[in-house]
C-alpha cells in the first residue's frame, strides 16, 4: 500500500511538472523582457507598410509620366503627318500610312485607358 502512495505522489508530481512545462512553452516569447510595449508601437508596422506602398505607387506614377511624354511626342508626330496628308492625293502610300496610323492609334488608346485607370486609383488615395 505504501508503494502505491509513493507511485501516486510521483505521478501527480510528474503531471504538475508536465503541465507547467507545457504552459511555459506555449507562452509568447519576447526577445527583450525588459521592454514594455503597452501597444505604443502597434501602428509602426502599418505606417512602414503604407510608406512602402506609397513609394511603390510614386515610382509607378513616374513610370507612367515618362510613358505619357513618349506617347505625347508620338501623337504630335502622327498628327503632323496626318496634317500633311490632308493636302495630298490619297493613293496606296496613304493607305499604308493610314493602316500604320490606325495600329498606332489602337495601341495609344489601350495605353491611355491604362493610364487613366492608374491615375484614377492614384488620386483616390493621394
Amino acid at each position: 500500500m505504501e508503494m502505491r502512495k509513493i507511485i501516486g505522489i510521483f505521478l501527480a508530481v510528474c503531471f504538475v511538472l508536465s503541465v507547467t512545462v507545457a504552459s511555459v512553452s506555449a507562452a509568447p516569447w519576447d526577445k527583450d523582457k525588459n521592454k514594455r510595449d503597452d501597444g505604443k508601437n502597434r501602428f509602426d508596422n502599418d505606417k512602414k507598410k503604407f510608406d512602402n506602398d506609397r513609394k511603390k505607387f510614386d515610382n509607378d506614377r513616374k513610370k507612367w509620366d515618362n510613358d505619357r511624354k513618349k506617347w505625347d511626342n508620338d501623337r504630335k508626330k502622327w498628327d503632323n503627318d496626318r496634317k500633311k496628308w490632308n493636302f495630298k492625293k490619297h493613293g496606296n502610300d496613304y493607305k499604308r500610312w493610314n493602316i500604320q496610323y490606325m495600329k498606332w492609334y489602337q495601341m495609344y488608346m489601350k495605353w491611355l485607358f491604362g493610364y487613366n485607370k492608374f491615375f484614377g486609383s492614384y488620386h483616390k488615395y493621394y
